[in-house]
């Protein structure tokens, strides 16, 4: 409340009139004060409110915040997961076919070193052959000497 006493003194001081104890004026000073103590409950409950207010909001905001910020962190990994997955089938798509391809040099060289080995047998026949030829033209000539020289 409000020290009368000491409005009284400083009414005095300021402006030079003496207040009585019973003076109206300072009935209307109670009446303000009253009225302002009134009001100043009135803005400090609706202060609060607001204050509940602006904080559920501002929580409602963040949880929001939270909710976009997980969409976009998911989607952002989806993408990243797509992306791989994509590079991944064409790097396994190009390594099988290059893999298909080597498989198809592998087995030409094979039938190459399998006919290969087929021209080196039948040349080892024909050596063989070739020298048994040489062989036994050598013993006819060998025979043949030999019958020239006995008669």
């Amino acid at each position: 409340m409000i020290d009368f006493d000491e409005l009284r003194k400083t009414v005095a001081i300021k402006h030079n009139v003496l207040l009585g104890p019973d003076d109206p004026i300072l009935v209307t000073v109670t009446l303000n004060d009253l009225v302002l103590s009134r009001y100043v409950e009135i803005l400090t409950a609706q202060n609060e409110d607001h204050q509940k207010a602006l904080a559920a909001a501002l929580h409602a905001h963040i949880e929001e915040s939270k909710a976009t910020a997980g969409r976009v962190i998911t989607d952002a990994a989806d993408y990243v997961s797509k992306q791989v997955r994509q590079a991944v089938t064409a790097a396994v798509a190009e390594a099988s076919v290059q893999l298909r391809q080597d498989l198809v040099d592998a087995r030409a060289a094979s039938r190459e070193v399998a006919a290969g080995a087929d021209t080196a047998r039948a040349a080892r026949i024909t050596a063989i052959a070739a020298s048994a030829i040489a062989a036994i033209c050598a013993l006819v000539a060998v025979a043949a000497v030999v019958v020239v020289m006995v008669k």
